[in-house]
């Protein structure tokens, strides 16, 4: 899986598909060729602490490993505040997640 910035959010998030969750909105397009990207939006606004932000992001990229041999544009936008209690919710996240990318998976046979 590669984090990148070279990944077009525009295009993914208008012609991709939408699973949305409480905590997030997560955008997939699959394409003919190349290697699964990953784009986070983690704005400073909704989680404050730089350490939170990094250990969220970690957590995510991990949610996705079932993904990474695939051909698949993902961005994660997040749409919820998790400052209060961001140990608890990033637990909820990964569980989410994890059961998304299962269902990514389903969606391109």
């Amino acid at each position: 899986m590669i984090t990148s910035s070279n990944i077009n959010f525009d295009e993914v998030i208008e012609s991709g598909k939408l699973i949305r969750s409480t905590y997030y909105n997560l955008y997939y397009l699959y394409k003919k060729d190349g290697k699964c990207r990953l784009g986070i939006s983690l704005p400073k606004a909704k989680v404050q602490r730089a350490h939170d932000r990094n250990r969220l992001r970690r957590i995510i990229r991990n949610s996705f490993d079932d993904l990474k041999n695939e051909s698949v544009d993902l961005v994660f936008l997040l749409a919820k505040n998790l400052d209060q209690s961001i140990k608890n919710d990033a637990i909820i996240v990964r569980e989410q997640l994890l059961k998304d990318s299962k269902t990514i998976l389903l969606d391109k046979n």
